[in-house]
């Protein structure tokens, strides 16, 4: 899925903590827990590449994490992809950058500046408007 552009480059992000990783919270301001998911680890470049194309379709509590080795802007699209998905971009401290919902097999590039990491998840699984960090555990 993650047919991506890296344009430019900023401060490295820290890729390594998050390799053992086998799920991701989503929290809101308070610390409240919006979403819960298994997550595989996507950090080869073929790996990022290629994104979701290499997985059965995700169910609800299902995530592909991209890691990125620096953190720059990201570009994702849904190329491929036979569902809708939603992208939580964040950076290297897991602060959530932003939120995009992208349409079954969108050719469009949908991109944010400042991105370490990248969540994908099933089309409508994060039904929260106002995520603000990305928990890996």
């Amino acid at each position: 899925m993650a047919a991506l552009a890296l344009i430019g480059l900023a401060a490295c992000g820290d890729a390594g903590a998050e390799q053992g990783a086998t799920r991701a919270q989503i929290l809101n301001a308070n610390g409240d827990v919006l979403l819960e998911v298994a997550i595989w680890v996507a950090e080869t470049e073929d790996e990022l590449r290629e994104g979701l194309r290499r997985y059965p379709p995700l169910a609800q509590d299902e995530g592909l994490l991209l890691l990125f080795p620096v953190e720059t802007t990201i570009c994702i699209t849904n190329t491929g992809v036979p569902y809708p998905i939603d992208v939580v971009y964040a950076s290297a401290d897991r602060q959530v950058i932003a939120v995009e919902t992208i349409p079954a097999d969108a050719p469009g590039h949908y991109c944010h500046p400042q991105t370490a990491m990248a969540l994908e998840l099933q089309g409508g699984a994060l039904r929260s408007t106002n995520p603000v960090k990305l928990q890996l555990f």
